[in-house]
């Protein structure tokens, strides 16, 4: 039985890894993802699509990462540093020309029968808004 933290590390470096293929196999068909710009979308393909989407605007890697989890084994948090470049207009945000960036972002999991059934992301956008604008 593999523990919640390493099914959270593991989506991790596969999103670093942009393995859609390793990131679907970690959650649930039916999972919910709760995105920075405040939409939930559920099921595999809409978090592929919204995973995708994102990073096709911003080309985010993670590190410094930090697991922590509840006594239960359900829910994962992983604080972590968000590096990346603003490649294309994102709607709502600044111009895209390039900028580099370094934030503190958060991913919670929620883990059920090994699987990922809920993924949130969390950081703070007008800081993030800020870097962006230069």
């Amino acid at each position: 039985m593999t523990d919640a933290q390493t099914i959270a590390s593991r989506f991790i470096q596969a999103l670093n890894d942009r393995d859609f293929d390793a990131l679907s196999r970690l959650v649930d068909e039916d999972v919910a993802l709760d995105s920075l710009t405040g939409q939930r979308t559920v099921g595999v393909e809409p978090l592929r699509a919204n995973i995708m989407t994102f990073l096709r605007h911003f080309d985010e890697s993670y590190g410094d990462i930090v697991l922590m989890r509840d006594s239960f084994g359900q829910r994962v948090a992983a604080d972590l540093t968000a590096r990346g470049s603003y490649r294309e207009t994102f709607d709502g945000f600044p111009a895209a020309s390039g900028q580099t960036y370094s934030i503190p972002s958060v991913f919670v999991f929620e883990i059920e029968d090994q699987s990922i059934t809920r993924l949130s992301h969390y950081r703070n956008m007008r800081a993030f808004e800020a870097e962006l604008s230069g």
